[in-house]
């Protein structure tokens, strides 16, 4: 198969002008970035300490502006829960690149067992951004000893496309598919994800749980330290690229924080700092965010990968943040933390313990 083989595809792109007009009209300059105070960082490090804060770690323009490992230390790994699953949609993409499958195909095509009922209609990219009408029930996959089989099984709560369901069904069916269009070539998902994201963006997984039968638990079961959840927060924060290097276009890149009319404020397994749109409250949607938004009034294009427990990776672009948070719970809200860290200022209308 083309999309395993180790070279990457160059991709260019060229746009031709004439030498007048690129010397009469000078691109825009970018705007100055505007940094984040010692005071405010100070602010929102004792607000996640006093929320089961373990690590909070702050990066901007490349610069580490707060190491707190006061509750875990910075070699320790910890479980990233549902930030496992933007690993996996961010290899989805870079399969898709390579040839292996398509976002918009029908899971049916690898996932046989779908073909004869509502199932067949569902594609990859409704199982990334969680819209694909499956049973989302934690309980009917966790509880299983073969999650992978468990999540064929799942049946429809909704029509294909017309409901968001936080769950797990959606990343154990897109770990067995990634696993059938592998298995001519002899490669495990893990392998793959290893060969693809993981040695390219130099991040040791430290664990990786599964279940019973030996499958991984795409959907919450990786565990690294702080340092590796960084090295990803940069590789998104530079637009799919490391070192350089786009293992990214920038068209599948921009998929990723792309809504739906189901949700506008979820992409591919990334949160998205939009409005709830008179829809289901976003904390009812998931458990992991206190509030209705990652942060009101706040940066349009933040974003965010959400695990339980309130573990957190932020991006602000505009910012040139990366944050990286490790929790063992608490009363934390993602509007109160990232206005301390913004503004200086708690945020009054937040879901969480003022201090």
């Amino acid at each position: 198969m083309g999309g395993l083989s180790g070279s990457w595809a160059a991709v260019v792109f060229g746009i031709a002008v004439s030498s007048a007009s690129a010397q009469s009209t000078p691109p825009p300059a970018a705007p100055a970035i505007v940094p984040v105070t010692p005071e405010h960082v100070a602010l929102a490090d004792r607000y996640s300490r006093a929320h089961a804060g373990l690590a909070l770690v702050i990066e901007q323009e490349g610069r580490i502006v707060c190491d707190d490992h006061s509750g875990l230390s910075e070699d320790s790994p910890w479980r990233i829960y549902s930030g496992t699953k933007n690993f996996l949609a961010v290899t989805f993409l870079i399969a898709a690149q390579n040839g292996l499958l398509s976002l918009s195909e029908p899971a049916s095509l690898t996932l046989t067992e779908w073909r004869h009922d509502r199932r067949r209609t569902i594609t990859i990219r409704q199982l990334l951004n969680q819209t694909s009408g499956l049973d989302p029930s934690a309980g009917m996959i966790g509880d299983s000893s073969d999650q992978m089989a468990a999540a064929i099984h799942a049946r429809l709560k909704a029509a294909p496309g017309a409901e968001f369901h936080y769950g797990p069904a959606n990343y154990q069916a897109l770990g067995e598919i990634l696993r059938r269009k592998l298995r001519a070539s002899g490669i495990s998902v893990e392998d793959y994800m290893r060969r693809v994201i993981f040695d390219p963006l130099d991040i040791d997984i430290d664990a990786w749980a599964h279940d019973d039968a030996g499958n991984p638990l795409m959907h919450a079961g990786i565990q690294l330290t702080t340092g590796n959840w960084l090295k990803f927060g940069r590789f998104l924060l530079h637009h799919g690229t490391v070192n350089g290097r786009e293992m990214l276009t920038p068209g599948s890149f921009a998929q990723l924080f792309q809504g739906t009319d189901a949700n506008p404020a979820y992409g591919l397994s990334f949160w998205l700092n939009r409005p709830e749109d008179g829809g289901q409250p976003m904390r009812d949607l998931q458990p992991a965010m206190d509030g209705e938004q990652l942060y009101a009034g706040g940066p349009r294009g933040l974003y965010a990968a959400e695990g339980t427990d309130k573990q957190r990776l932020y991006v602000i672009p505009s910012r040139d943040l990366v944050i990286v948070r490790f929790a063992d719970g608490g009363h934390f809200s993602d509007q109160d933390f990232l206005s301390r860290l913004l503004t200086g200022q708690p945020k009054p209308d937040a879901h969480t313990h003022q201090l």
